[in-house]
């Protein structure tokens, strides 16, 4: 299965404590989702995108997800993110993937975009912090 990741999934150690694996550096290939903007969300430090028709999301498309990849994923994002299937842009060409797409009435954004560097910089170690907690206690985890 393939994910257009815009958010945290983005970072290769998010992406590897969420999966119990690291993913290679290709395996990120860049994307975008056009038609869409991306702002942090109320109350955390993490993204959601919302249609925007002057919009374009930078991200990447991860391919060869498992059942059980994609089972860790939807945990990782919870109640407020639903999979839909949307079209995004790789290399010029558009095509349909699977993203996770937030619940507007569960998540609320804010007025203030979201960047991937600035998370790093700015909240990447408390929000790692946090992950590892939460996962320590999942059957069958462990760090990679």
């Amino acid at each position: 299965m393939r994910f257009f990741f815009y958010g945290t999934l983005l970072d290769r150690d998010v992406t590897a404590l969420v999966l119990g694996r690291r993913l290679p550096a290709q395996a990120f290939v860049p994307a975008e989702l056009p038609g869409w903007s991306r702002w942090r969300v109320e109350g955390g430090s993490y993204p959601v995108s919302l249609p925007d028709r002057k919009g374009c999301v930078s991200g990447a498309v991860v391919s060869g997800l498992s059942a059980r990849d994609v089972a860790h994923l939807a945990a990782y994002e919870g109640a407020g993110y639903r999979i839909s299937s949307l079209r995004v842009r790789i290399a010029g060409k558009l095509t349909t993937v699977s993203v996770f797409e937030p619940i507007v009435s569960r998540l609320k954004p804010t007025n203030r975009p979201w960047d991937l560097t600035l998370w790093q910089r700015q909240d990447k170690k408390s929000f790692v912090g946090r992950l590892v907690k939460a996962l320590s206690g999942r059957r069958g985890y462990s760090r990679p």
